[in-house]
């Protein structure tokens, strides 16, 4: 008796690991198969949704996996190994089945997750679940019934497996819209950026997560053929050499194409020798302040901010000028939001709205301040913003209602 004990306490001991060891090793195979040539995730998009979504279907196919374990080993076995199979095809053929509504996409995320994720406990089942020995009583799991006095439970209820399968969906859906909201938000921003390779990423991803949405009154498939033609092109611009007798138009689209796609690095490399001597451009101190801001320095790019807006403050007043300090002010208050300075962001678009008083800028100031949690001074940069211009009007609303909740009563919020 105190063998099969102990035989059975290390079988025990020796699944804590087998079984996540087995998931995650499933679950990696899978998603190698997934991943296109430019390690795109098919159907998922990104690997937070993927792992969601494989996480989410183990509750049923670890419990399902218990039923059919019952009866033998060699079924869990099989049953493993076929659905191992269908998951690694069904992930295979993923790059050549196009998805366009969010149902269809939305059942091949949870169908493949449910096949990965029950072949993963079926094996586990199969090759450590320990065995019973002749006349010992089985686990409570593995039983239809659990014994209460003469009658007996079903061990899962009907609405158990009810629930299981609903949340299969269910929470990987409500996770990926989340996701996808936020993403479209982003990918404006990248639109009005001009970030090219970055807006045609995020319009890759959101196409995975749903295939119906829409961005730039577009939709996703034209938008996403469009920037990648733009990438391209781009791409193509920057490999070819630079003539000999370059002129600085020469280099500041090579600069600007450099930007666009996102490698700042490079970018940074001809903009350096802009900075000072008798290559100054003024240009090249904003350039800079960009790279270094997106490359998530927000010490140097206040530098290249500062830098320039001390230079054009010495300037004579002009759009140039004015257009300048503008973008001067920005910068310095998006490298302060960085840092964590809080009053230097707040009095920099202070300064900014002194300067330039668009509706715009009262918004900035209004996030700026709803961030740092004082309600009376967003709500009152937002109400300005849309007395300047109407169309500010939806954001400003959104904005006064998350002020009202986040602050418990709306009396605290001007109206």
């Amino acid at each position: 008796m105190t063998s099969i004990e102990g035989t059975s306490e290390r079988e025990f001991r020796a699944s804590w690991i087998v079984w996540p060891a087995t998931v995650i090793a499933i679950s990696l195979v899978t998603r190698h198969l997934l991943l296109d040539r430019d390690g795109h995730l098919e159907w998922y998009g990104r690997n937070d949704i993927y792992a969601v979504s494989m996480l989410s279907a183990l509750p049923i196919s670890f419990f399902g996996a218990i039923r059919v374990s019952k009866k033998s080993r060699s079924s869990s076995v099989v049953l493993g190994a076929c659905l191992l199979v269908a998951s690694l095809c069904l992930a295979g053929i993923s790059h050549g089945t196009s998805l366009d509504s969010l149902t269809a996409v939305t059942i091949a995320r949870a169908t493949l997750a449910i096949l990965a994720a029950f072949a993963a406990a079926n094996l586990c089942f199969a090759f450590v679940a320990p065995q019973r020995p002749n006349g010992q009583a089985p686990n409570p799991l593995e039983s239809d019934q659990v014994a209460e006095g003469q009658g007996g439970q079903q061990a899962l209820p009907a609405w158990t497996w009810l629930l299981f399968g609903v949340a299969t969906i269910a929470i990987p859906a409500t996770y990926t819209h989340s996701a996808a909201e936020s993403l479209q938000k982003n990918l404006k921003e990248s639109l009005g950026s001009q970030r090219i390779a970055l807006a045609w990423e995020q319009c890759w991803q959101l196409r995975r997560f749903n295939p119906n949405a829409a961005a730039a009154d577009t939709d996703l498939a034209t938008l996403q053929g469009n920037l990648r033609e733009e990438k391209i092109r781009l791409e193509s611009e920057v490999e070819r050499p630079m003539p000999r007798n370059m002129n600085i138009s020469m280099i500041g689209r090579r600069i600007t194409s450099l930007v666009q796609l996102d490698r700042n690095y490079e970018a940074l490399g001809w903009i350096r020798p802009m900075m000072s001597g008798r290559n100054f451009h003024p240009i090249s101190l904003d350039y800079y302040g960009l790279c270094q801001q997106r490359l998530e320095h927000p010490a140097e790019s206040m530098r290249g901010y500062e830098r320039s807006l001390q230079h054009w403050q010495r300037q004579p007043d002009s759009p140039s000028k004015r257009n300048a300090m503008t973008s001067a002010y920005k910068g310095i208050a998006f490298a302060a939001r960085q840092s964590g300075n809080r009053r230097l962001e707040e009095e920099t678009y202070q300064s900014l709205i002194e300067l330039a008083p668009t509706a715009e800028h009262h918004f900035l100031l209004a996030t700026c301040y709803k961030e740092h949690q004082k309600t009376t001074p967003a709500a009152e940069h937002a109400q300005l913003a849309v007395q300047l211009d109407p169309l500010y009007a939806e954001q400003a609303r959104s904005m006064l209602s998350q002020l009202s909740r986040d602050h418990f009563s709306c009396f605290l919020v001007p109206r």
